[in-house]
């Protein structure tokens, strides 16, 4: 029997992410490429799950299950899947037909194909071409969004600019510092926006009704945030404080989860970063999916609570190969066994300097999201049997 659109689907979809993330991590293991720097394209056809990831990746795949792709620059051509997932810097898909496409990257190309249902998409520029055609619904996010593609239903994209010359077949909610509808822009339901530049072709045509976004949430926003700034060096104290303790504990309880996800890192850099960013990308996009059901709602607080409970443990395993790692070089400690004592103070001071990183401007975030998603791809694959062994 086929499930068609509904909430069912849904929660069926996000509960697969979430059995990728907690039961077959050993699969991605084993088909993620492990080789730095090499070029991986992948031909043929396939009936489970599939994971891809180097610095490039060309996709031409025939699967009936889900396909899961992470690169320096990705591109499936000629490819079709149940669901396709892709993060990467750079990101282009052609002749591609898949029922769903989440996407996440520096720069995304969607040439040409057909997806059944939704597209989820978000990085910096974002380019929808008229070739492509999308059954179902659209969210996008980035810093140039340009959308040539036909909509079947509603439409949501926010971003610096937002350029719309397409059909939407529901509501179209645009956000943006400019926010332009072009010539062949048509949309069927209403038009909710929210930008200081608004532009609309004479030809466009709306059927509903033109609403503006009110945008209080902004201001309220900043009220808490006047707050929050005496509040920062607290809590800036307490992250590193705990992040150092947590690297304690775990090193002292659970010694072989620290040593194989160092072993992990150190041998296999570039597989388990790809790892790392598959499940973090997975992760938001089940929340998301289940969080627009009712039934779903609990499951997705659930999801998100052992997200959260994951995330200290994979920073955690960040700093303790980091810490280990300068050990090495520093102490030229390589062959020598570490003591107690070189256990807990090396991998705090790796904690320390995440930390100290996290706090540079612009660079912080991104220092903070690497050191999760190698923790996370260090982990997950390696955590089951470091713990087995502690038992």
């Amino acid at each position: 029997m086929t499930i068609k659109h509904g909430p069912v689907w849904k929660v069926i979809i996000a509960m697969a992410f979430v059995l990728l993330v907690m039961f077959v991590t050993t699969r991605v293991a084993s088909k993620v490429s492990e080789q730095e720097g090499e070029i991986i394209n992948v031909e043929g056809s396939f009936s489970d799950m599939s994971f891809f990831s180097g610095d490039e990746v060309g996709l031409k795949v025939n699967s009936t299950d889900d396909v899961f792709a992470a690169g320096g620059t990705v591109s499936a051509n000629g490819t079709s899947a149940d669901h396709l997932i892709l993060a990467g810097g750079e990101i282009t898909a052609t002749d591609i037909n898949v029922r769903d496409i989440f996407a996440v990257g520096g720069k995304i190309t969607m040439a040409s194909g057909k997806i059944a249902d939704d597209i989820v998409a978000a990085g910096g520029d974002i380019l929808i071409r008229p070739k492509f055609q999308i059954g179902g619904s659209a969210v996008v996010t980035g810093s140039d969004i340009k959308i040539e593609a036909p909509v079947t239903t509603d439409l949501t994209a926010a971003a610096g600019k937002v350029f719309l010359n397409s059909t939407v077949g529901g509501n179209a909610k645009l956000i943006g510092e400019s926010v332009e509808i072009g010539p062949k822009g048509r949309i069927d339901g209403d038009l909710l926006y929210r930008t200081e530049n608004l532009k609309i072709a004479p030809s466009a045509l709306i059927t509903g009704k033109r609403i503006t976004l009110p945008d209080e949430e902004y201001s309220e926003l900043q009220r808490w945030g006047k707050g929050g700034v005496a509040l920062f060096a607290v809590f800036a104290f307490a992250l590193l404080l705990g992040i150092a303790v947590l690297v304690i504990i775990i090193t002292v309880t659970v010694p072989s989860l620290m040593n194989a996800a160092s072993a992990t890192i150190r041998s296999k850099r570039l597989q388990t970063l790809g790892i790392g960013l598959l499940i973090t990308v997975a992760i938001p996009f089940a929340i998301f999916m289940l969080f627009a059901t009712i039934i779903g709602v609990p499951l997705a607080l659930l999801i998100g609570v052992m997200f959260l409970a994951v995330a200290p443990i994979a920073i955690a395993a960040t700093s303790y190969f980091l810490g280990m790692r300068g050990r090495d070089i520093i102490a030229k400690k390589v062959d020598d066994s570490p003591t107690v004592m070189e256990r807990l103070l090396w991998p705090a001071s790796g904690a320390i300097l995440i930390f100290l990183l996290g706090l540079i401007p612009y660079v912080g975030g991104l220092v903070w999201l690497l050191a999760l998603m190698v923790g996370i791809g260090a982990v997950v694959p390696r955590g089951g049997k470091a713990l087995a062994q502690n038992a």
